[in-house]
């Protein structure tokens, strides 16, 4: 759909960045910008700065960048032209009939393929067919309301059930299987899931987007299998239930592993309850949770090995992302959903008021297995502390566990405390030595300008000029004409080339016309060069300089020997005749 630049304007004008943004994060003000710890990528120091005089946002430490729809597009994960109608609603504006919008009409199809998917599995489990899917269900004592709540179904013991029916709704084999509800396997197409009670993921909007899968057949390979990854669904970036969550009353929400102890919970009356997809968290789901508002977060995980390791994780992560977490310690139970089976709602609400501290609950397990009557059991107990309180960000908070520590090993504060510090000393040494062997390595591969590594002079260049003619778009003729060989690397072109197409059809350069052509990295790189560049933005004398390196860089090409060039000098030797003779 190509939207009119003018409604375009008029979205980001009744989007205002600031406003915007803080519905998602905390801004705090300094001067004319505000600031705040990256919603894209974990952090411990505010990186991500707002400009209110320019309606943008840049984050120094990611590079993620751009105006109120960038933004937009890339913390609620959609398409540009979702991104468009989503500000519009924001605003109440209606949105200029739909044209040509493929990726927009592609992504409706895929929830239009698994909302059926999801009617036709639902109505299996109610189905005298469905009987071994409904005595699961009602033997793990869900109610009939929960399991229409939550859309629960059945897939059949039929490899192609699924398949014919969504075939004869017009569907072709190529969609389900790119659904990830057929697979295809040496020209044989079948469904997917087979004898499985099934739970629809949903995204935050109610659309299905995806499905869990629990075998009814002990033998199965998998106890539960998941979706695919595919162009709606990406599990590192959706939570289990969060649909219903987020609007629950609490204050927090509860973290498990698996559908049913949300389920389980949800039930019980515990409605902020939510599932990792998969058994640990990732950093990306750690900062949908803070976005959400809510203060704080109850880990809930299994009491067996991977649940605990997972709550460790849980609990690195959900402080990044500046979250605050209790930790739920279970005992006569393997899960909520069993402990709730035994005990009762009221019971685990008692649990949850008692929950501890993510800190203590960690500085705890420091002395699992010793005996902390035997010195050596102390010493032992010391080292595991002091490394995990060199992890504690908050100084006020590390200080208070050095306490701790130092009663627990019955020595004084100040010699934990100068263990803890020395410690955090060699940490912060070896995380400069890994930052600095990756950026010397060459698989370190900058991906989104994948040439600026061979030719980093030739690649300042052209960002500079970006820059330039961006503020100055009078000037672009004027470069193109002085520039005999264009630009070196291809992004740096595309860049130059978009601004020269929409020059000379007659349009005003703003940063917000890159998200029509450009995925949400590629608009934060541009915003980066903005930025980078901005002091040079008007010096003629700069610009010229920049022209004359690209230049030579050109004629140094022409000149060489091509017995002596590189596989890729020689390419672009080789496209460059051409282009003479095509002249």
């Amino acid at each position: 759909m190509a939207v009119p630049e003018s409604f375009l304007q008029e979205v980001r004008d009744a989007n205002e960045i600031v406003s915007l943004i803080e519905n998602y994060v905390e801004l705090k003000r300094s001067g004319a910008t505000y600031s705040c710890r990256c919603p894209f990528h974990s952090e411990r120091t505010p990186s991500f700065h707002v400009y209110p005089n320019t309606q943008s946002y840049y984050c120094f430490g990611c590079g993620a960048g751009g105006d109120a729809i960038t933004f937009i597009r890339t913390i609620e994960n959609l398409d540009y032209i979702e991104a468009v109608r989503f500000l519009a609603q924001r605003a109440g504006l209606p949105m200029p009939e739909d044209r040509n919008d493929d990726s927009a009409r592609r992504r409706q199809r895929f929830y239009e393929m698994n909302r059926e998917a999801g009617k036709f599995f639902h109505r299996q489990l109610f189905s005298p067919e469905g009987a071994d899917g409904w005595n699961y269900i009602t033997g793990r004592q869900l109610t009939e309301h929960t399991i229409r709540h939550f859309g629960i179904g059945y897939a059949v013991n039929d490899y192609h059930k699924l398949h014919y029916y969504m075939r004869n709704l017009g569907f072709s084999e190529d969609e389900l299987v790119e659904g990830s509800l057929l697979v295809r396997n040496n020209n044989r197409v079948y469904d997917k899931f087979v004898n499985r009670v099934m739970f629809p993921i949903f995204d935050t909007r109610g659309n299905i987007i995806a499905y869990g899968g629990r075998a009814l057949d002990p033998n199965a390979p998998a106890k539960y299998l998941n979706s695919s990854e595919t162009y709606v669904f990406q599990k590192r970036d959706n939570l289990f239930a969060l649909n219903y969550a987020k609007n629950s009353k609490a204050d927090y929400f509860i973290l498990c592993e698996g559908y049913m102890d949300v389920i389980s919970m949800h039930q019980a009356g515990f409605d902020s309850a939510v599932a990792t997809l998969g058994t640990a968290i990732t950093a990306t789901q750690a900062r949908l949770i803070g976005r959400m508002g809510k203060s704080e977060v109850i880990l809930s995980y299994d009491a067996d090995g991977p649940g605990q390791k997972a709550a460790s994780r849980g609990i690195n992560l959900l402080s990044e992302a500046g979250v605050k977490a209790r930790v739920l310690q279970m005992s006569g139970a393997k899960d909520p959903d069993e402990y709730i089976k035994k005990f009762g709602a009221e019971a685990f609400a008692h649990l949850i008021e008692s929950s501890g501290g993510a800190i203590d609950y960690e500085l705890g397990k420091q002395s699992a297995g010793l005996d902390l009557n035997k010195e050596e059991d102390r010493a032992a107990y010391l080292k595991k502390a002091v490394v995990f309180l060199a992890t504690i960000h908050n100084p006020l908070e590390r200080a208070v566990y050095v306490s701790k520590a130092a009663e627990t090993a019955r020595i004084p504060a100040e010699t934990v405390r100068f263990a803890v510090e020395s410690e955090i000393t060699r940490q912060r040494k070896k995380s400069a030595r890994e930052e600095q062997r990756e950026l010397i390595n060459p698989r370190n591969v900058d991906r989104i300008n994948p040439e600026s590594a061979k030719l980093p002079r030739e690649e300042k260049a052209e960002r500079g000029l970006i820059c330039f003619a961006f503020h100055n778009q009078d000037k672009l003729e004027y470069i193109r004409r002085k520039l005999t060989g264009g630009f070196a690397t291809e992004f740096n072109r595309r860049v130059f080339e978009f601004m020269e197409q929409k020059h000379n059809a007659g349009q005003v350069l703003t940063g917000g016309l890159f998200n029509e052509a450009f995925t949400t990295q590629e608009v934060g790189r541009i915003y980066g060069i903005l930025n980078d560049f901005a002091q040079f933005a008007h010096s003629e004398d700069v610009m010229n300089d920049y022209i004359t390196v690209l230049n030579e860089y050109h004629e140094n090409i022409n000149n060489k020997d091509p017995g002596s060039m590189s596989v890729d000098e020689l390419l672009e030797f080789a496209q460059k005749q051409k282009e003479k003779k095509s002249k």
